[in-house]
């Protein structure tokens, strides 16, 4: 990492650059996490989540009131692969998600 995540304060905004490939899905998961809050991809899955809803098919079950529901899956619009990168402002959970994936992030302020 370029600067130390205690160099980094709550509320300043960062920029987050995958270097290296998650060896684990638990990391994966973070670093998806992670950057679903860049406000670009926040917008994007905004938008999926429209689409879904929009698409979305209500049958009766069983000839009762009893609505059944068929939903679409959740498209992730942010993959953790090397070289992805995404900008955020750094609150306390996100500084702590990033220490857990220190090794595969490269932090900057933005």
């Amino acid at each position: 990492m370029t600067a130390t995540l205690t160099d980094i304060t709550p509320g300043t905004d960062v920029k987050v650059t995958i270097t290296k490939t998650p060896t684990n899905a638990a990391a994966e998961k973070t670093l998806v996490r992670i950057l679903h809050k860049d406000p670009a991809v926040a917008a994007e899955q905004k938008r999926l989540q429209k689409s879904r809803r929009k698409n979305e098919k209500l049958t009766v079950r069983g000839g009762r009131l009893r609505i059944w529901e068929h939903r679409q899956v959740k498209i992730a619009s942010a993959s953790a692969t090397a070289g992805t990168t995404g900008s955020l402002k750094a609150t306390a959970d996100v500084l702590r998600d990033l220490a857990s994936v220190a090794r595969f992030v490269e932090v900057t302020p933005a």
